[in-house]
């Protein structure tokens, strides 16, 4: 199944590529007309049917030339059948055959890793003098075609390997424990380390500020100061890894009717069920002129009640607008120079609008994200 976002269609991009492609299918049927001939669909039907009959765990390439299809073989139902069971087919990921499928050539070349970078090679193959027709087929029995270097089928994978890779990939159901697994991501000096300023520039910083504290102690007190505007940061970085580990369809900002933006929206595979993170901080960062310190946020006000209300308004206008929002979420970046107290302790939804009050059950703050200099550089 092809993942696509439901909703809007007339803004949603991979929608409108779908539809381009099918208008190119069906002109390409009407100029060739090599799909429509009987040849073809008894091949794609016989090669469907041996794969179902003959499971196997990896992706196969059949290369036939036009000429050799519509020659093809009156005993072909037979043909088929015996190539997949031929040693020369079963060791081999792509076989070349004749009208009477005689192995012509043969590779076992592993395929692209990429799946965008499998599915240009299959293009190319069919796209050459030799006017070859290109069957990939899946463990599962579909198959996708290449023709002329067009590519045609419902298959979302070319690799065995793209597909285990998504299918390690967790659901929207998972969300919260894909964030567990990113707090300790957080751990790491390689992830940590784009969070907060050098100390080159703080060594810069304690010249400018004109300190007289000496530059080591200096370098200590002041290794969690963030760089400026750490939450673009802290949003990217976790909408990244996000990415990388869920089957989900994510936007980096969403902007609401009024303008509002929500940091990261999220969707399950169909797009019908919607769940979004608002990314907030507390902490110290440097100023934009890299001068002097900058912005100092601290848990009250700036997460009680401020980002908690944000988060219980946007769930009133996603529902307004008829978005089936099931959770917003609040994720907060505690960087703060002291281990303190999660920022959400406290809580009451009695200290808030009653107008709002009423989504609290849709509403949940995540446990902080403490991010820690332990190591800079």
């Amino acid at each position: 199944m092809k993942i696509m976002r439901i909703g809007r269609f007339s803004n949603n991009t991979e929608f409108k590529h779908m539809l381009e492609k099918k208008q190119q299918e069906i002109l390409s049927r009407t100029n060739d007309g090599v799909q429509e001939t009987r040849q073809f669909q008894q091949l794609l039907s016989l090669l469907t049917e041996c794969r179902r009959k003959n499971k196997e765990c990896d992706y196969r390439l059949i290369l036939i030339s036009k000429t050799d299809l519509c020659n093809l073989c009156s005993d072909a139902e037979v043909r088929v059948q015996e190539l997949f069971h031929l040693n020369i087919f079963l060791t081999n990921r792509t076989v070349r055959v004749d009208s009477n499928f005689s192995v012509l050539s043969n590779n076992n070349e592993m395929f692209p890793d990429n799946n965008n970078d499998a599915r240009r090679h299959f293009t190319a193959l069919s796209n050459t003098a030799e006017e070859l027709i290109v069957f990939h087929i899946a463990p599962n029995a579909t198959i996708n075609y290449f023709i002329d270097g067009r590519d045609y089928g419902n298959g979302v994978f070319y690799t065995l390997e793209a597909q285990n890779r998504y299918e390690e990939l967790k659901p929207i159901e998972q969300l919260e424990e894909v964030l567990d697994e990113y707090r300790i991501n957080l751990t790491r000096q390689e992830t940590y380390l784009k969070f907060f300023v050098p100390k080159a520039g703080l060594r810069a910083l304690r010249t400018l500020m004109q300190s007289t504290e000496n530059e080591k102690k200096f370098l200590e007190e002041h290794k969690h100061l963030l760089n400026n505007k750490p939450e673009e940061l802290f949003r990217e970085d976790m909408r990244k890894y996000i990415k990388q580990h869920m089957r989900v369809v994510e936007n980096r900002e969403h902007m609401l009717e009024d303008l509002d933006r929500l940091d990261i929206i999220l969707t399950d595979e169909m797009g019908s069920d919607l769940y979004f993170i608002e990314v907030k901080w507390v902490g110290e960062s440097i100023h934009n002129n890299g001068q002097k310190l900058g912005t100092e946020y601290r848990a009250c006000p700036r997460i009680r009640p401020e980002a908690i209300k944000q988060v219980l308004g946007y769930i009133d206008k996603l529902l307004a607008e008829k978005k089936n929002v099931k959770i917003g979420y609040l994720a907060v970046f505690d960087a703060r120079k002291e281990d303190k107290e999660d920022t959400g302790k406290g809580i009451k939804e009695t200290d808030y609008p009653e107008n709002l009050q009423k989504y609290f059950p849709r509403f949940f703050k995540l446990p902080d994200f403490r991010v820690k200099n332990i190591n800079p550089r």
